[in-house]
């Protein structure tokens, strides 16, 4: 190789190392700032968050979900709020190998994830189940026929 190449290849390398750089700026600084993760590691893991409720359920199998809240259950159609998806990913997450199946309400267990607490009851017997224990201040749920 020439001097005349090399020196093309080390701009090419201090290039692409000045575009990282910026990339994770970027990122650090404005899409997920740094100053925000203390408020966001002082919120319970899902493991945490259903720790209580893995107790009473069996150790593996299917078990009903339903929600106050829309799931995005297929990939590319977006529910316009994704806080439904969010509780049940983080309910599947902390709940595995059991097998939450979104809108079945015929399984021997069904669990309920409310975003509020006052529609528990409401979610319940809009699927003709009654509330048999409440976790997380009431957010979540065991119903039975």
């Amino acid at each position: 190789m020439t001097s005349v190449a090399l020196r093309r290849a080390a701009l090419g390398v201090a290039f692409l190392a000045a575009v990282g750089l910026m990339r994770e700026a970027w990122f650090h600084l404005v899409s997920e700032p740094i100053w925000s993760l203390p408020s966001t590691i002082r919120e319970p893991r899902a493991e945490e968050r259903y720790r209580a409720v893995r107790a009473v359920l069996p150790a593996a199998g299917r078990v009903g979900y339903v929600s106050d809240e829309p799931v995005s259950a297929r990939p590319g159609a977006l529910e316009s709020d994704e806080w439904g998806t969010w509780l049940y990913q983080s309910a599947q997450y902390a709940l595995a190998p059991i097998v939450l199946v979104i809108g079945e309400a015929r399984t021997d267990v069904v669990l309920a994830n409310v975003k509020e607490p006052d529609r528990l009851e409401v979610v319940a017997r809009a699927h003709g189940l009654r509330v048999e224990r409440r976790f997380e201040g009431g957010r979540v749920a065991l119903l039975r026929r």
